[in-house]
């Protein structure tokens, strides 16, 4: 027996969101999505600004002193972004710090960049390169297992770039997320 074309109906529009939740106060554009956080001295999670199916959240340690961060989410390098990884990036996430600050070396676990296009079970590279005053400084790479989540897989532990590192003067800098393990060191 095939069900009426109005249960159908009901049915579509039962099936939960298969896309991470938009950001508070995050700005939509064709080309990315924006928004600026404060970091804590103590460490937490800001959210990714959810761009082309992919969000999330990144864990990072305490930056002392406290400093905005401007992050901008997208699926295409449409800024001229360098290519960090072999192959094309999944997502990258430019960064642009208000101001100096170190990061702490405690990261707590959870969170994660996801996205139905992740696929569980299958590892995926990290790698990040920061601007400061016109010299640029490379940071990472390290890879990451995805996971299963809510809305696809989950690539964890890309805030443990951050582990250690001090930004003198305001600066700007990306993360890229590569298919593939392309390095030996784990977030």
């Amino acid at each position: 027996m095939v069900p009426p074309a109005s249960s159908l109906a009901a049915q579509r529009f039962a099936l939960p969101d298969i896309t991470p939740p938009k950001c508070k106060g995050q700005k939509d554009t064709k080309d990315y999505a924006s928004l600026t956080v404060k970091l804590s001295t103590k460490g937490g999670s800001f959210c990714i600004p959810e761009y082309g199916g992919f969000g999330g959240t990144i864990e990072y340690p305490g930056a002392k002193p406290s400093v905005k961060l401007k992050l901008i989410s997208s699926t295409k390098d449409y800024n001229h972004l360098p290519q960090l990884g072999s192959g094309t990036a999944i997502f990258y996430l430019q960064l642009a710090l208000s101001g100096g600050t170190s990061f702490g070396t405690n990261v707590r676990a959870g969170g994660g960049l996801t996205s139905k296009k992740i696929a569980p079970g299958k590892p995926y590279t990290a790698y990040g390169q920061a601007t400061i005053s016109g010299f640029k400084f490379g940071f990472g790479p390290c890879y990451a297992v995805a996971t299963k989540g809510k809305y696809g897989g989950v690539v964890g532990g890309i805030g443990t770039l951050l582990k250690g590192v001090t930004i003198p003067s305001a600066a700007s800098g990306v993360i890229e997320v590569y298919s593939g393990k392309q390095t030996s060191t784990k977030c």
